[in-house]
């Protein structure tokens, strides 16, 4: 190389921003065969300039992907191997109406943008498209939602590993279930296990799923025990809706000494019976309340037996059913008795609620919110409050009531619809708007809080099981609303760069939110309720908990971090399981990766001299490591000899150019 300042890297680690040992060939490109190891020919004025303009890229690159931006899309769009094929922004052109269009936001140019305006530029702030082979997703948010909709029905790279619930079994729509499964299947009796299994659905579905009245169905209950084949289509639908549901809800031990019967293989054989009921009902194209009733209890009891983006479409189909019912209109409005009204209230929005929920769980929002609906929130009174003669609706009850669970959450949809406005996405996501400030953020959540709080929170009873389920339901939402608001102002900011009291409140947030998760999953009064928990789990919550863990592995809340991410993965069994979903593996390896610091650094900190022998890694870190197939520190070996054995090969774990400082999650694509 000629004389002159020598560069800090060679060309391939410049291109891939990687520290360089500057060593010909450097160590990296020792690993990466498909890489040539050459340093510029550059004299030191001139790599004093290409230092300045590698910072300035790397500054632009981290402003586009606080739009939302991913410029690595832009490297594909040039590669050889892309010639000849649109590129994501080519086919779908998610950055602007038109292509010549200036990159620039509109919000940067004119802090009242036009209306015309504000329907198209929010969306590449908040949004990504991310490929998949020839295939591309559209997430909202991706940097702060679940990443669950960026799932693979299987990975040959991971080991067979039994998951808590299930193999993620085809759905209905899939056609796989008719090529795989053969004429031996015959539906399950609908008469089978109802005496169990009813009461079971009562206790704990029918408060968390309030969609028709209990007294209504008891007689088809009592039909389906005495005489099974005067059932019609529809109620074998709704019978075995609820039998599949309710069986999901009871634990293992409870299901084999009450039914006599392993829960996974009741479960499936749950599954395809209802399929089968549902089909012969026709639910597709069903305006029965009935077959409807049982396809939503089928998207609920599958929400986590299969994988998001098998389970997403199908809520499409129930809300375009629930349309051409006419449930989206208010009943009063059709001279529709008081009791039918109200029941068409509970199914309608339950249905939002689910299209929120399940939409979450695929990374998008959903535009429910704003939709031109007008059906009235379901009364707070007991099923028992209705009657068919009823001609006077009654008083609403003050206080907590078995529909309480449900309108503490249709009670927010609800206060949204009031106070945004018909046009304004940017108001839609207020929370993560860059618009607001911290300050009013937490005054909007303070005002949801203090609604929640007068209307339920107040009327709870300390021993009463559903009670319970709704002060913990409402703290995890108030936590991770509040999270949210922070989290935006983090993206791809440098954790140890954040002002210590900022990554103290957020840490402190996300903490409190995770601990009444776990407190959700092991409180036994509401045992029966854990299956619906879930849908709280804050990921991003968590995923900052393991990141804060690896910064602060020689701080005295180390200790306290890692017991709750313990427990978090001992009460959450996907999290330890779901091999097969490449955000779940991206939380192992890094939670791994934290561990392994934290294990050296404690080593170190209990001997105080090198040489100290490694410290026993807990089950569930061993269990952790098995399942995913990462490496486990826990050896005989040294201090030293561990250290170094991991510093060899870090891509055993992590991408090279993956930084655990970093707030940035679009390298979880790497897993």
């Amino acid at each position: 190389m000629p004389s002159g300042k020598k560069p800090v890297s060679c060309i391939p680690c410049a291109k891939r921003k990687v520290r360089c040992d500057k060593v010909q060939p450097c160590c990296h490109c020792k690993r990466r065969r498909q890489d040539t190891c050459v340093y510029p020919e550059l004299s030191g004025t001139n790599h004093q300039l290409l230092r300045q303009h590698s910072e300035r890229i790397e500054r632009l690159e981290l402003y586009i992907r606080s739009l939302g931006g991913n410029p690595k899309l832009a490297d594909e769009a040039h590669s050889p191997s892309s010639s000849g094929r649109k590129t994501p922004q080519e086919s779908t052109n998610i950055n602007g109406p038109y292509p010549n269009e200036p990159t620039t936001p509109s919000w940067l140019l004119n802090d009242e943008p036009s209306p015309a305006r504000r329907v198209h530029r929010p969306v590449p702030r908040t949004s990504e498209l991310l490929a998949h082979g020839d295939g591309v997703a559209c997430i909202e948010t991706p940097m702060w939602y679940s990443w669950k909709g960026h799932d693979h029905s299987s990975s040959p790279l991971r080991p067979k590993t039994q998951t808590s619930n299930t193999h993620s079994p085809p759905t209905i729509l899939n056609q796989r279930q008719t090529l795989d499964s053969n004429d031996s299947f015959t539906p399950l009796p609908p008469a089978l296990h109802l005496n169990v299994l009813w009461p079971v659905f009562l206790k704990n579905v029918h408060p968390l799923v309030k969609i028709f009245f209990d007294w209504e169905v008891v007689p088809v209950i009592e039909k389906a025990q005495k005489y099974a084949l005067a059932l019609s289509l529809e109620e074998q639908a709704l019978v075995n809706g609820i039998r599949f549901i309710a069986t999901l809800t009871l634990s293992c031990e409870d299901c084999q000494d009450t039914l006599s019967r392993s829960k996974q293989e009741l479960l499936l054989h749950c599954q395809r019976s209802l399929e089968h009921a549902l089909k012969r009902a026709e639910y597709t194209e069903t305006t029965d309340k009935r077959v409807l009733q049982a396809f939503m209890l089928y998207i609920l009891a599958m929400r986590d037996r299969t994988r998001p983006a098998a389970i997403y479409p199908l809520m499409g189909i129930a809300s375009r059913v629930a349309e051409r019912m006419g449930l989206h209109h208010d009943g009063s409005m059709f001279g529709l008795s008081i009791l039918r009204s109200e029941e068409r209230r509970r199914i309608w929005w339950q249905l939002q609620f689910m299209e929120l929920a399940i939409a979450r769980l695929v990374g998008t929002l959903s535009l429910t919110i704003f939709a031109n609906w007008d059906t009235r929130i379901p009364s707070n009174l007991e099923d028992g409050d209705f009657s068919p003669g009823l001609e006077v609706m009654p008083r609403e009850r003050r206080g907590i009531t078995s529909i309480s669970p449900c309108l503490w959450r249709y009670s927010i949809l609800q206060m949204r619809r009031e106070s945004l406005g018909r046009n304004s996405f940017e108001g839609m996501a207020w929370m993560l708007s860059p618009h607001l400030s911290l300050v009013e953020k937490d005054a909007k959540i303070d005002d949801i809080e203090k609604m929640l709080a007068v209307r339920f929170l107040q009327h709870c009873e300390l021993l009463n099981p559903l009670h319970v389920h709704i002060q913990i339901g409402i703290r995890q939402f108030i936590l991770a609303a509040r999270s949210n608001a922070r989290q935006p102002t983090l993206v791809n900011a440098k954790i140890s760069e954040v002002p210590p009291q900022t990554r103290d409140d957020l840490l402190k947030i996300c903490s409190k939110s995770l601990e009444y998760f776990v407190m959700s999953q092991t409180t036994l009064s509401i045992a029966g309720f854990r299956w619906g928990n879930d849908i709280f789990f804050q990921v991003a919550s968590f995923v900052y908990l393991v990141l804060e863990a690896h910064q602060r592995y020689n701080d005295h809340q180390v200790v306290d971090l890692w017991s709750l991410i313990g427990r978090v993965y001992d009460v959450h069994p996907d999290l330890m399981t779901a091999v097969n979903r490449p955000e779940v593996t991206f939380i192992a390896r890094i939670t791994v990766a934290a561990w392994q610091k934290y294990d050296i650094q404690m080593r170190q900190q209990r001997s105080g001299v090198h040489g100290a022998m490694s410290m026993e890694a807990p089950e569930w870190i061993r269990q952790l490591c098995y399942n995913f197939n990462l490496p486990l520190t826990d050896s005989p070996a040294t201090t030293e000899e561990v250290a170094q054995s991991l510093c060899s090969d870090p891509a055993q774990l992590l991408s090279e150019n993956f930084d655990l400082d970093m707030i940035d999650w679009s390298f979880w694509e790497a897993f």
